[in-house]
């Protein structure tokens, strides 16, 4: 099993508590909105021929199973890994409106733990 790590090297103070944190918000606010941890099934197949078809309920369950992956990546000290994964789910979150661009900002920012 990986050694628990901080994250290092990507100049700022972003840590392992942080990303926590922000799963945590996200998860809440997807599963307070009803939704269900599920992959896309034949991610390729699938992204490859609806691109911009994609269904909002998909997209949104999509983004709450992959909170629970980037968990995973995090216990296993696969911190990049896990910061790409954060920044794709802020994605999703921004295009189906469940956060502006100000408020995925400001979940970035260590001083918006308090």
């Amino acid at each position: 099993m990986a050694q628990y790590m901080e994250p290092y090297g990507f100049g700022d103070e972003f840590t392992t508590d942080h990303a926590q944190w922000m799963l945590d918000r996200y998860c809440k606010v997807l599963i307070e909105t009803g939704h269900q941890p599920e992959p896309y099934p034949d991610i390729e197949e699938h992204v490859g021929a609806n691109r911009f078809h994609t269904p909002r309920l998909e997209t949104l369950n999509h983004a709450l199973w992959m909170c629970n992956k980037t968990r995973e990546f995090m216990r296993q000290g696969r911190m990049a890994k896990s910061y790409r994964w954060i920044g794709m789910i802020q994605g999703i979150l921004f295009m189906n409106g469940v956060y502006s661009l100000a408020e995925l900002k400001q979940h970035n920012r260590v001083e918006s733990e308090g």
